[in-house]
Formats: C-alpha cells, structure tokens, sequence
C-alpha cells in the first residue's frame, strides 16, 4: 500500500494501522493511547515520518503480492474503504473479489506478532465484508538497507529489493465478529476521547483514560499501583534474606553448626542432597527407534487461562 494512500486525511480517520496505538500494544515504543489521541486531535504532531523498515516494506509489496497472487493463483488488487459515519477507513494490501479474501503484508525481523497485526486484519474483515486475511510475512535479510542514516539516504537505491520465497511465511485469520466487536467498543470510546481532547486541549491523562476506559478501571489505577509498590518492596526484602541466609549457611558450614536458637527463632543448617530418578532418555529414542518412537509419541494440549501481568514502568530521564 502506498505511503501516500495510508497517511492522506490519517486525522481524519481511525485506520487499521491506528489499532496497536488504541489498544495499547505501543506502549512498549513509548507511544501511549493518551499521546496517540493528541496526535491525533491535532494537539502534537506525530514525529514519526518512517524508517528504513516501513520504507522497505513499502517498496517490497509489490513484489509479494505479485509472488502470492502467482503461487495462489488469485488476484490480490490494493483497495480502500471508508465508512463515513464512524469515520473508520481500512486500506487492505490486497482484495480477491471473487475468492472472497483478503491480503495483508508485513515484513519484520524474522518473529512475525501476529497478535499484533490480528486487530488491523480483524477492521479489514469487518470493513471488506470477508470471512478470511492472508497475512503474508517476508523476513528481511540483515543487509536489505545499504544507507548509513535514513535521514539522509532515503532514496529506493539504497534498499536490496531482491525477493528470496524461503523468506515467505503465510498464516490464514479468520474473521472474529466477537473480537471486533470488542475492539470497536476500544475504538469509538478512543474517538469519544480524541474528540474531548479537541474540546479540551488541556485534558490531562487521568481525564481522557476515565472516558477511555469508564472510572471502574480508573478505580483501580491506585489499588495496583499501592499493592505493586508493596511487592516491589517485598522483593527487595526478599533478596536481602536470601542473601542473609546464604551467608548464614557459609558460616554454620565452616564451623560445623547444625542448629542454632536465637531466642526469637531457630536456625537450622540443612546439607545438600542428591536425589537419583530413573528417566527415559527421549532424544536418544527418537534417533535410533524413530518408528517405537513414533508409535508411541502423543498430543497433549493445555488450556491456558488468560492472566494480567503487571511490569513497572522505567524511571522518567
């Protein structure tokens, strides 16, 4: 998809790109919701104009597109759509009319996030009216870019534009009609709050995530902020006793001490054990009876239950 096509009225709009900056997944680039909806509201500008990377991912689309449309035997065109009410605007790398699919391109580093691109693709589905998306990654080779700073040397001779298929991967994401409806709930409650910003230049971050997120979760900002802090504290103390321990253990060692009573508490010294179990070794199976082996192999799964993780944010510089 050309640069030009995906930033033309960007303000105007909530696009598919916009989805990672909405839901948060930007956080870890330092990009919050709050500083993406006052880029948004006109309030500062988005200092990012690209990189190397977005640059070669441009550039090498074509190319996949062509290379998916040869081997699929399909007819991927770029589209775009707008819904004008809800002021949503999806620009897909590729639509098949006739097969009923569509095509989204990312090149990356060699670990395609597809839970970071699934939100994009799911605003496509629900845009273009499609049950299904190819997301296609290409890898990029170490030395696609042959510049020293982008700033300078931008230009498309810079780039190694040659097309290697073992860099393809292809995964097929199918349309989430619950999913999208939840994070249509993100994006028009982002909207509202871009919205007051306008009003409200001067809004401060507490204010815009209460309409962003309701004041339930607003409630909870000091609970895990005291609890964490606590824990924080917690593990400090808790290295430090196990430090302290250590260094008890050296000393009862050296001197030959089992137990010792401090009044309060008693100290017991506990000497290092083995334990023997018999187990199967199942790398050397597999190489030399590769068919008991495989007789005998079987599928477990595991049903992980969604969980929150918590991580403390980096001192301000």
């Amino acid at each position: 998809m050309s640069n030009d096509n995906v930033t033309k009225d960007r303000h105007k709009y909530v696009g598919g790109s916009d989805m990672p900056n909405i839901l948060g997944y930007n956080l870890k680039y330092d990009t919050s919701v709050f500083k993406w909806a006052k880029i948004k509201a006109g309030i500062i500008p988005n200092e990012f104009k690209g990189n190397e990377y977005t640059k070669y991912g441009q550039l090498m689309e074509p190319t996949i597109r062509d290379y998916i449309n040869a081997i699929q035997g399909l007819n991927f065109k770029e589209d775009t759509i707008i819904d004008e009410d809800r002021r949503f605007r999806s620009n897909t790398d590729g639509i098949d009319m006739d097969a009923k699919i569509l095509l989204e391109v990312k090149t990356h580093n060699g670990n395609l996030d597809i839970e970071y691109y699934t939100p994009q693709v799911q605003m496509y589905l629900e845009m273009f009216d499609i049950e299904e998306c190819l997301l296609v990654g290409y890898e990029r080779p170490t030395d696609f870019y042959t510049g020293t700073d982008y700033d300078l040397e931008n230009g498309d001779e810079y780039f190694d534009l040659t097309f290697d298929e073992a860099r393809i991967s292809v995964d097929v994401i199918k349309r989430d009609k619950e999913m999208w409806g939840k994070i249509c709930t993100q994006v028009i409650a982002f909207q509202r709050g871009v919205a007051a910003l306008k009003e409200n230049p001067n809004m401060s971050e507490d204010e815009f995530n209460t309409l962003m997120y309701g004041t339930y979760i607003m409630s909870l900002k000091n609970e895990v902020n005291r609890i964490e802090t606590a824990l924080v504290d917690f593990k400090v103390l808790e290295e430090q006793y196990k430090t302290l321990k250590d260094k008890i253990y050296e000393i009862f060692d050296a001197h030959g001490i089992k137990t010792f009573d401090t009044g309060l508490f008693k100290i017991t010294k506990v000497d290092p054990t083995v334990i023997e179990k018999e187990v199967l070794d199942e790398k050397a199976i597999k190489q030399q009876e590769p068919t008991i082996f495989d007789k005998y192999k079987m599928v477990k799964s595991t049903n992980r239950k969604g969980y929150i993780i918590i991580t403390k944010k980096k001192e301000a510089e």
